[in-house]
């Protein structure tokens, strides 16, 4: 088994991409994946692959992913769910590095979908393929200049950011943007059917583009496993998190959303706690943390001298002390 750097290289890093079910039909997924990478400056070969075999965007199409007669890094599928098993089969068959399943419709809608998601699966695993989603936005990667889930490339910088919700997450990422910070990576991981949260946190962990990584979470798949990577990591790298699903009506949203599960709150706090994950409360304050900490060193400690006059001072004091800081006496 290769490890998860080697996994997720393909990902993060591909040299080719084959778009499967592509289209020339604006507002279509398979445009999308198309047009993005097109226009923001993709840094490798992309192959369109569509049954009607028409050429897109100047680019020969290809009837089937095997008819590619190249070798391909990372396959994006953005078919209906129902034909995800037999495009993941021909991704096996064609040794593809790894794979992008964009497609809704599988474990967070119906009993049929959550068949068709475990299959999906099956065949992944069988060939030693790992995969993003279902049910996602794709990703963003500054190394490749790979641009699946922006209308325009983000800036380029420290920030690596994780996130299970889509729109919220390319809100943020755009916000972010605005601002003026740089992204190193973006992934929208939908369902987290084959990897999950803690397998990208393993990846960012050790990537060198990588200063701070954040979370934009509802539920976990593997739980356990990340805080125990979280409380090795932390030592290195800030990981920060902004969860949803504190509510009861929250709670309800995240299973109908990503088919996920989000757990009691206050175990949950607790668990950053431990691990040293710093939880945002607030989702606008998220990456203006994540800028400061990316251009900062890690201190060896949480003794906090703060210089300055009148009310400013008192209320900094007042908000070190709640988050567990030291003020010394000068």
């Amino acid at each position: 088994m290769k490890r998860i750097k080697e996994q997720l290289d393909s990902i993060f890093k591909p040299r080719s991409i084959a778009v499967i079910g592509a289209s020339g039909t604006p507002m279509k997924w398979g445009f999308r994946m198309m047009d993005r990478p097109i226009r923001t400056g993709f840094r490798g070969k992309i192959y369109p692959v569509n049954t009607k075999g028409e050429t897109l965007f100047g680019l020969p199409t290809y009837k089937r992913l095997l008819d590619i007669p190249d070798p391909v890094d990372l396959a994006i599928i953005t078919l209906p769910a129902r034909q995800v098993p037999e495009a993941m089969k021909q991704c096996v068959e064609k040794k593809v590095g790894g794979v992008i399943v964009i497609s809704a419709g599988f474990s967070e809608v119906s009993e049929q979908g959550k068949g068709i998601e475990a299959e999906a699966v099956r065949i992944a695993r069988q060939g030693n393929i790992r995969f993003v989603g279902p049910n996602c936005m794709g990703i963003w990667s500054s190394e490749s200049r790979l641009n699946l889930s922006f209308e325009g490339a983000p800036h380029s910088g420290p920030i690596s950011f994780i996130s299970q919700s889509g729109t919220f997450g390319v809100f943020l990422s755009e916000m972010a943007n605005a601002r003026g910070y740089g992204l190193s990576k973006f992934v929208s991981i939908g369902n987290q059917a084959d990897l999950n949260a803690a397998d990208y946190l393993e990846y960012l962990a050790t990537d060198e583009d990588t200063q701070v990584i954040v979370f934009y979470m509802e539920g976990f798949k593997e739980g356990r496993r990340f805080f125990d990577l979280a409380r090795e990591i932390t030592k290195k790298k800030p990981v920060l998190i902004f969860k949803a699903g504190h509510s009861t009506a929250g709670t309800r949203a995240t299973l109908s959303h990503t088919a996920s599960l989000s757990g009691s709150d206050a175990v949950f706090d607790a668990m950053c706690r431990q691990a040293g994950i710093i939880r945002s409360r607030e989702a606008t304050q998220t990456f203006n943390m994540a800028e400061a900490l990316g251009g900062q060193p890690l201190p060896p400690g949480k003794r906090i001298a703060i210089l300055g006059s009148g009310g400013q001072g008192v209320v900094t004091a007042d908000a070190c002390e709640a988050l567990g800081l030291d003020v010394p006496r000068l």
